[in-house]
């Protein structure tokens, strides 16, 4: 292990092969910090498979808590992730991560109760922040000139684990039930602290002094897990309902009260004067929004394949899951193709305008599939276009982020874009949920969507889309990690 220095500027990790040329050693390195950071996305496709079987075990009507203990717990904690990995070493803070993350879901797997069940996944809570030091670490232990190609073939690869996952959780799930969903993912959650135990190498640390600003971390993820609460509780609240208006108005004034409490701080948790500078809160926000919608829109979309089809009541396809997963191979696989295509040539053009690019083609392919997704060919092209655009943003916001801030805060704005996208994703989801409910059929209490708000979801992914290109057309020229990040040549004579 590399020993740690008070210098930011030595006790780096090694990062031989500065030739930029893929080797065994990045390779391996690539899958260890891949697996673990792309194991959240097949996380979430395994516990909403799970959802079902978990609320028939235990009778309860609150099985909701299931998915969203896990994300309060992780947004609360992603602030003091980012802060430890600058602290300690990313590769120490990821260690613990992943341990107590198989610990959780191992206990949820074994619980006896549901209540239980929610403790242990509390405590894989833990894991949820992995992200948020996994593409900052790509910065501080590959060769600068594949920095961006890295960040972007670990950004789309989402698109092979949403190729599998969705059969995997139907075997697991059909054979063994919800339980067999939890223990996968304790096991592989501990197959990811064995990667990352023997092959990431420590990272430089980028902070040394003693204080911990623990008064910030706890405003700042209070104020952003009651937002996120109140938002996911909103539809069944009511929007207007006291308990949606209080936890709303209480995370809006502890994010106020972040603003206030940092400014007195000597060591604060977040460095708001990155965030002020415009490049950075532009590419943070237009990053956001954008995979936002490209994580979000396709699991609202498995809402339109498996409700059912009855004329005047449900405009639903009425897919079998097995079905949908068939179908939904076609797009999958261009995501995940695109992203590797275009993670080959961040290094070589501007990533900028290949973002800006993707961008667009996704709003085009969300407008199309709104008016084309009545069978199984329009969802098929429609949704392959609406792929292509998001493979190339969740290859190209790694790179977005890489070139707006420094070696220093990229576990800054890697954190920061994590929070974003939980945030927006809550917001997104339960947005469309509105749009879905105000033209249902309820029948013996049970919501049927007619075919005006599926289309209007897709309308609505294709409109966020657009706001995000919109931002990013005002985003300054990119960075170079590879002249910032080179060592400095030989003096000249």
């Amino acid at each position: 292990m590399t020993p740690m220095s008070p210098s930011p500027s030595v006790g780096h990790a090694p990062r031989a092969d500065t030739d930029g040329r893929w080797t065994p050693r990045l390779v391996l390195l690539l899958i260890a910090l891949a697996w673990p950071t792309q194991l959240l996305a097949a996380g979430g496709i395994l516990g909403a498979n799970a959802t079902a079987g978990v609320a028939q075990a235990f009778h309860t009507t609150q099985v909701v808590w299931f998915g969203l203990t896990l994300t309060l717990v992780s947004t609360l904690l992603t602030p003091f992730a980012i802060k430890l990995g600058d602290l300690y070493g990313k590769k120490r803070v990821m260690l613990a991560m992943t341990a107590l993350g198989a610990l959780g879901e191992a206990l949820a797997a074994l619980a006896g109760s549901f209540w239980l069940v929610l403790a242990g996944r509390a405590i894989a809570g833990f894991y949820g922040p992995f992200g948020a030091l996994s593409f900052a670490a790509v910065r501080d232990t590959f060769p600068p000139r594949l920095v961006g190609q890295a960040s972007g073939i670990m950004g789309s690869s989402v698109g092979l684990v949403a190729l599998g996952s969705p059969f995997l959780a139907g075997w697991l799930i059909d054979n063994w039930g919800y339980r067999g969903a939890l223990w996968f993912l304790a096991a592989a959650t501990a197959a990811a602290f064995v990667l990352v135990a023997l092959l990431v190498p420590e990272t430089p640390r980028y902070a040394f002094d003693a204080g911990f600003d623990w008064l910030g971390g706890l405003v700042l993820g209070g104020g952003l897990t009651a937002v996120v609460y109140a938002v996911g509780q909103g539809q069944s609240w009511g929007w207007s309902a006291p308990r949606t208006l209080g936890w709303l108005g209480a995370g809006a004034v502890a994010l106020v009260a972040f603003l206030f409490v940092e400014r007195s701080r000597a060591h604060p948790i977040l460095d708001l004067h990155v965030l002020r500078r415009r490049p950075v809160a532009l590419a943070l926000t237009a990053g956001g929004l954008a995979q936002t919608v490209a994580f979000t829109m396709p699991g609202l979309a498995i809402l339109l394949a498996l409700y059912p089809h009855i004329p005047g009541v449900s405009a639903g396809l009425g897919w079998t899951a097995h079905h949908n997963a068939v179908v939904s191979v076609s797009w999958n696989a261009v995501m995940f193709g695109t992203g590797l295509l275009v993670s080959r040539y961040l290094r070589h053009y501007d990533a900028r305008r290949i973002w800006c690019a993707g961008l667009a083609v996704m709003a085009v392919g969300y407008t199309l599939v709104g008016f084309f997704h009545s069978t199984e060919l329009q969802l098929i092209v429609t949704s392959c276009v609406a792929n292509v655009g998001a493979g190339i943003v969740v290859a190209g916001a790694p790179a977005l982020v890489v070139g707006v801030v420094s070696r220093e805060e990229q576990g800054l704005g890697s954190g920061m874009l994590n929070m974003l996208v939980s945030l927006f994703g809550a917001i997104l989801t339960a947005g469309a949920y509105a749009v879905l409910a105000a033209d249902s059929t309820v029948v013996e209490g049970t919501a049927f969507y007619l075919d005006t708000g599926y289309s209007w979801i897709f309308w609505l992914g294709a409109l966020v889309t657009l706001a995000a290109l919109i931002l990013s057309l005002i985003i300054p020229p990119l960075r170079d990690p590879a002249e910032e990040d080179a060592p400095p040549g030989p003096p000249r004579s």
